[in-house]
């Protein structure tokens, strides 16, 4: 064969391990107790590479024969493989149908499941209203005799004792003996018996507690009245305003040692003041809303009632008839008069008044 070579039995090769003149070397092998020994790959002879290499193209020629055979030749499916398949849609369609079934039966059963969830909570709720009702009507109960209780007590410590003529008699004396009092040392009122003593220092300092009690609401009393009687004026100028919706009803200036007498008198929209002094000298304010303006006072008042005797003062604004010691004017929408009989008002006073207002 190929690649083996013939050696013939009686010739001997000369290796350089038998020359005479051979070095003693160093070891060039690595310790094998830490490194693997290397592995030697047999060599192939040439006629055996060429072997294999044309099994490695015979076997590549196969496959590719048969792939393309795959591909030219379009197999049929048999009768039996169309029957298998028939009888696996059947299959899916039976075990869909099987499962819908099932989930309808699942769902069937969930809402049962809560409906019997839903009447076991109403039966619980309907329990503990039953339990809460009668709590209530046995709490009432119970207040109710307890109450009852309260009045049968009550009733029993109302009714008279029923006494012995015996016990009605000590009972007699005993009362006649607090009545006897004397006069101490210190100048007080006791009873004879030291028990009745106390008990009627009791009574003395209960009845001085409530005297003291009497003489401070008297008080309290009368001064809440004063109060109220130097504010029940302008009490009164308060709610005729409310009533009249006139917002300047209460003049800023009065003559010296006038005063409101009185309370401030409201009738049909129209309201009156009546002021006095320390020497018994009167002037009437009286108000009431109006749509005149100067011209109609001077036309519809004046004239009507004064005539040709009066004048006029003028002042922010306004124009006062005045007439004596009486004086009508007119602003915003208010009609004032002042009425005075004894002429104690000077022109001035009448004046201020109006502009005060």
């Amino acid at each position: 064969m190929d690649g083996i070579k013939k050696v013939n039995k009686g010739t001997t090769t000369v290796h350089s391990s038998n020359v005479d003149h051979r070095r003693i070397q160093k070891s060039a092998t690595l310790n094998r107790k830490f490194v693997k020994r290397p592995t030697v790959r047999p060599r192939l002879a040439a006629s055996a590479g060429a072997a294999s290499k044309s099994l490695r193209q015979y076997g590549q020629q196969r496959r590719a024969d048969i792939i393309q055979r795959q591909n030219t030749v379009k197999i049929q499916p048999t009768q039996q493989g169309a029957a298998r398949q028939q009888q696996v849609a059947k299959q899916a369609v039976q075990q869909g149908a099987a499962q819908q079934q099932q989930r309808a039966t699942v769902k069937t059963a969930a809402v049962a499941q809560r409906a019997q969830q839903q009447q076991t909570r109403q039966q619980v709720a309907a329990r503990k209203q039953i339990i809460s009702e009668t709590k209530d009507v046995y709490q009432k109960n119970q207040t109710l005799e307890a109450a009852k209780a309260r009045m049968a007590a009550r009733k029993a410590a109302a009714q008279p004792e029923h006494l012995s003529a015996q016990e009605l008699k000590d009972r007699a004396i005993k009362q006649a003996l607090r009545k006897v009092e004397r006069l101490d040392d210190d100048g007080t009122m006791s009873a004879q018996f030291d028990g009745v003593a106390t008990q009627q220092k009791q009574h003395f300092w209960k009845k001085r507690s409530f005297a003291i009690s009497a003489c401070m609401a008297v008080i309290a009393i009368a001064l809440l009245g004063y109060l109220v009687a130097l504010n029940l004026p302008d009490i009164s100028v308060r709610v005729a305003a409310m009533q009249t919706g006139i917002e300047k009803l209460y003049p800023s200036y009065v003559p010296s040692n006038y005063r409101l007498d009185g309370l401030v008198k409201e009738e049909a929209g129209r309201v009156t003041m009546n002021f006095k002094n320390e020497e018994g000298k009167k002037f009437i304010l009286m108000e009431e809303k109006s749509s005149w303006d100067s011209a109609a006072v001077l036309s519809n008042y004046v004239k009507k009632n004064w005539g040709s005797d009066y004048s006029i003062a003028k002042g922010q604004g306004l124009t006062i008839y005045i007439s004596g010691s009486n004086a009508v004017w007119v602003n915003g929408g208010v009609f004032y008069m002042i009425t005075n009989e004894d002429g104690s008002l000077t022109a001035t006073d009448l004046h201020d008044i109006a502009v005060s207002l």
